[in-house]
């Protein structure tokens, strides 16, 4: 089992711009390519930083859905409103033991 991890920052004073983003973009993601994807706010550190959570259960399955999601306009549409409310993200790859 996988899980992909994406760390970003809101921008100052668009913390709820950004979950909204974020919120979408799992919501189409899992419609869209049938995978789960979860949004989380951290709670202490840094204020309005979030995080999208996906699982895959081998990396073949990871090929295949960044395979579609590159090709996706929907996906890249979304990912560009989330561009004007949040940094970039952290992406981290962790493989369950």
């Amino acid at each position: 089992m996988y899980k992909i991890v994406g760390v970003g920052k809101a921008k100052p004073g668009k913390v709820r711009e950004a979950i909204a983003a974020s919120k979408g973009l799992a919501e189409y993601m899992n419609s869209k390519h049938d995978v789960k994807v979860q949004v989380h706010l951290q709670q202490f550190g840094p204020p309005g930083t979030i995080y999208l959570i996906g699982e895959a259960k081998d990396l073949a399955s990871i090929q295949t859905i960044q395979g579609k999601i590159m090709a996706d306009e929907g996906y890249w549409t979304l990912v560009q409103k989330s561009v004007e409310v949040m940094e970039p993200p952290t992406i981290a790859l962790l493989q369950q033991l």
